[in-house]
């Protein structure tokens, strides 16, 4: 093969292609595209994946029992979920998304459900696919399309400009510069922080008022939600450590939905209180032991048992996330708004 062909050929590449495409785009930009599709696609990739586990672990340890149907929630434009409360653990209370046509409240299902986690369940008789089955496989198929036609090129081109300065983005031939191609940055004051010139800049070029919901009162409301939502659960934790009493506590039920807990209702001290974190799968009538306010039995948890769960995780973390980049970013962009 001559060298005027295997030059055609390289050109003609879809990586080629791409790299031509991409070129003058900038290393940031790059790999903000490649995190903003992987984190498009987790959703769907982890929904996927859950799904399948489920069948996994029901074809190891699943229960096959008879339910019956005690409620059905609606969603957006129809049913939702189903509840159902098995035969043989009436105290259980779990959420199905995929089930029988027809199905009524006071109907009887098949289900197998997992005895260690009674919300991964399935109905026995439910369609193999379903509306929300297919919608979500449609999504999980364009995500990873998205994603390989995306991460790896980038990633490609990202190792070939560590490598070949040929494969960076060509300077600006008008830009100011002591050279001709050579492009000059002018040098900013040094107590100005780098991030806070780029905000400014974002903030300036865009409209006011989407500069201001987007770098104003969107952190600012973020921040103040997250930063409530800790104090309030630390508050929580506190109080049971410098005034909580132990107490034996009654199980009433349990609810269970997306394969996680969602509530466990107790009697304490004759009167009842929720907790979203706890140990097993209590059966009613059980006892547990738990530490509560004696002013406020609504205020509880389970002995040896973190109340906090996903939700006051992520509620955490935004409000550390919002304490640290809202004092950058709103005087940031309202500086950079000033300057228009």
């Amino acid at each position: 093969m001559s060298e005027f062909q295997r030059d055609r050929t390289v050109d003609s590449s879809l990586f080629a292609k791409f790299a031509k495409h991409n070129r003058d785009r900038t290393t940031w930009n790059l790999v903000v595209v490649m995190l903003l599709v992987c984190a498009i696609a987790t959703p769907t990739t982890w929904l996927s994946v859950e799904h399948f586990r489920t069948f996994a672990i029901l074809d190891e340890r699943g229960v096959t029992t008879s339910a019956k149907v005690v409620a059905l929630t609606s969603g957006g434009r129809g049913l939702h979920e189903i509840v159902v409360v098995p035969d043989d653990n009436t105290s259980v209370h779990t959420r199905l998304r995929h089930w029988p046509r027809d199905t009524e409240v006071g109907d009887t299902l098949q289900i197998t459900y997992d005895p260690l986690n009674p919300g991964r369940v399935v109905a026995t008789d439910a369609p193999v696919v379903d509306a929300w089955i297919a919608t979500t496989a449609l999504l999980e198929i364009g995500a990873l399309w998205l994603v390989v036609a995306v991460v790896p090129p980038s990633t490609a081109l990202l190792l070939r400009r560590a490598r070949d300065p040929a494969w960076r983005p060509r300077p600006d031939p008008g830009a100011p510069g002591d050279e001709v191609g050579v492009q000059t940055h002018r040098k900013p004051l040094m107590w100005v922080p780098a991030a806070w010139r780029k905000v400014g800049d974002w903030a300036r070029e865009e409209g006011a008022w989407k500069s201001i919901l987007i770098f104003v009162f969107l952190p600012v409301t973020l921040t103040c939600f997250g930063v409530g939502f800790t104090v309030e659960g630390v508050r929580g934790l506190v109080a049971l450590e410098e005034r909580g009493v132990p107490a034996r506590a009654e199980v009433v039920g349990s609810e269970w939905a997306g394969n996680h807990q969602q509530q466990l209702t107790l009697l304490v001290d004759g009167e009842e209180a929720w907790i979203s974190r706890w140990a097993g799968v209590p059966e009613h009538g059980d006892l547990i032991d738990v530490i509560h306010l004696p002013d406020d039995p609504q205020v509880v948890r389970q002995v040896g048992v973190f109340p906090w769960g996903h939700e006051e995780f992520v509620w955490a973390s935004l409000g550390l996330g919002g304490v640290i980049m809202a004092p950058l970013v709103v005087p940031a962009a309202i500086a950079g708004l000033l300057r228009r």
